[in-house]
């Protein structure tokens, strides 16, 4: 199963982001990936995309966020005050992620660009 033209490109962009994040080159990152070079070098050009296996690989050891490259959306999930929310988020018992929840609801109240709660999205 290979990734669509639209997830390919996502995918290529956060591939090469990473490597030089890590300040690699093709040929590093390809060796440490246990690839060939041209093979590294098809992934960032959208050339080709990584099987499933590949793909999971590739984002465990560049530390790709998954979810960034299959569910794009407009918001910046790369920050620091992102990433340090998720890693709290592990930390919380249901009745924290309650009142989380309905705090985030009450932040994003009149914002055009929050995505409806649950409960909206059932009145419309």
């Amino acid at each position: 199963m290979s990734l669509s033209i639209n997830d390919a490109q996502i995918f290529s962009a956060a591939l090469k982001r990473a490597r030089k994040k890590k300040h690699l080159t093709q040929a590093q990152c390809a060796e440490l990936l246990d690839h060939s070079v041209s093979f590294q070098k098809d992934l960032e050009r959208c050339r080709c995309s990584p099987s499933i296996e590949n793909f999971y690989h590739i984002c465990r050891t560049l530390d790709i966020s998954a979810d960034d490259c299959i569910f794009q959306d407009s918001h910046d999930r790369t920050g620091s005050t992102y990433q340090e929310l998720l890693r709290l988020l592990t930390l919380c018992d249901e009745r924290s992620l309650s009142v989380l929840v309905a705090t985030a609801a009450a932040l994003t109240e009149g914002n055009p660009h929050a995505a409806p709660s649950d409960t909206e999205a059932r009145q419309t």
